[in-house]
């Protein structure tokens, strides 16, 4: 039998695995690995800033929609883009 046929399985409870992307018509954010608890803070330094602000920049027209936002993440992300001048639709 050929290792490339081996398939190995887990049975059983696992922890699952956070992963935050963005996707556009043209192009897409890499995938950011949530290890953890998703704090406010850690939204805003391991996603919004790395990630979300350098492709927001690139593109010339673009609109920012989180899917399914509780409204605390809309305030922060709201926040965010105040600050950094990114214009919100009012």
């Amino acid at each position: 039998m050929l290792n490339s046929n081996i398939m190995h399985r887990h049975n059983g409870p696992a922890p699952g695995i956070m992963v935050w992307g963005g996707i556009g018509y043209h192009s897409r954010t890499p995938l950011v690995h949530i290890v953890g608890i998703l704090s406010n803070q850690r939204y805003s330094s391991e996603v919004l800033e790395p990630v979300v602000f350098p492709y927001l920049q690139g593109l010339t027209t673009a609109t920012f929609q989180q899917d399914n936002a509780r409204p605390h993440v809309t305030r922060i992300v709201q926040r965010f883009f105040v600050n950094h001048q990114i214009e919100l639709l009012p």
